[in-house]
């Protein structure tokens, strides 16, 4: 249960070549084939899963249908296509929490202990006997929950929001930081967050990943458009613009912002993709508002991009001051 990343599998199912029926790692409490089971997720297996993402890479992205009740194929295929498509779908909506809860739950008893600002913090913290304490509120559109860990790691004290919440709510939390987070869809629906961003401009510093990436492009004036395939897998080559360093990148996306539809004298572009050259992060030039496209928390270097963590917490400390 440490490993999971949302309250629940948001796939509609799953397709692999080969599906285990034994649990080997020491520390998991049941099977895949049972957590799948328990949410009602269909599995297919014994597929050529190679020959079908050797034709997805041809095709592009595709609407399907998995099915085991014998139904005509031709009668699938004519309900696959009147599946709606992602571009124009707005699904931050429902898979956001229903209502706000506090998250106090770090990683550092897990994983390789943070470095930079958030481990000073940490320090200083022991060392004194006090907290350090930054109130991040932190909207869920789909929010992995190892970003919620790392920020208690960097001596925040968080508390998440559905996805609706409003500016007001927000500001009577009085945060030091607002965090955007990850999430499924087409960004362009979301227009509720994005004039929650737009408000929230300049009165609080604003950091966004991936989904919350794309938000803030549209805030900003920018606009999204669909990938081909999308951006999946844990091995993307994305450059830091501002240190000239290569970081090994998770991804799971298919929208990206327009670098060319974003005002130059406002934002900066902080990094690209090594592989096709698309946007991967920004910043706002006299404003404190920075994201990025890719998973820093997800440990793909594995630890290349968790500096991202310390820019935040050291724009609100910065801010505070």
């Amino acid at each position: 249960m440490e490993d999971e990343e949302s309250a629940r599998p948001y796939i509609e199912a799953l397709i692999v070549r080969e599906f285990s029926p034994l649990a080997s790692n020491w520390r998991s409490s049941e099977s895949a084939q049972q957590y799948l089971e328990r949410y009602g997720v269909p599995v297919i297996w014994d597929l050529d899963t190679r020959a079908l993402v050797r034709h997805l890479r041809e095709v592009g992205a595709l609407r399907g249908v998995v099915a085991t009740d014998g139904t005509p194929a031709e009668w699938l295929v004519a309900e696959a296509r009147g599946l709606p498509t992602m571009a124009g779908l707005e699904l931050a909506g429902r898979v956001t929490c229903a209502k706000s809860y506090g998250w106090t739950q770090g990683s550092i008893d897990l994983a390789a202990p943070v470095s930079g600002v958030g481990a000073r913090a940490a320090a200083v913290s022991a060392e004194s006997g006090t907290k350090v304490r930054r109130r991040v509120v932190a909207y869920d559109f789909g929010i992995k929950q190892n970003i919620l860990r790392l920020l208690v790691d960097h001596g925040c004290e968080v508390t998440v929001v559905p996805a609706r919440t409003s500016v007001a709510d927000v500001l009577a939390l009085k945060p030091d930081g607002v965090f955007l987070s990850n999430g499924p869809g087409d960004p362009e629906p979301v227009e509720y967050a994005v004039e929650n961003i737009r408000k929230l401009l300049g009165r609080v510093p604003i950091f966004g990943i991936c989904l919350g990436h794309q938000l803030c492009g549209l805030a900003l004036g920018g606009k999204t458009f669909k990938l081909k395939f999308g951006h999946h897998g844990s091995n993307h080559p994305v450059k830091n613009l501002r240190t000239e360093k290569v970081e090994i990148t998770a991804q799971n996306h298919g929208f990206c912002v327009d670098p060319d539809s974003l005002p130059a004298s406002d934002v900066e572009i902080t990094h690209v993709n090594l592989n096709d050259h698309t946007n991967e992060g920004m910043r706002h030039r006299s404003l404190p508002l920075f994201s990025v496209q890719y998973h820093p928390e997800a440990s793909p270097g594995p630890h290349d991009a968790r500096y991202l963590f310390d820019d935040f917490v050291t724009m609100m400390d910065g801010a505070r001051r």
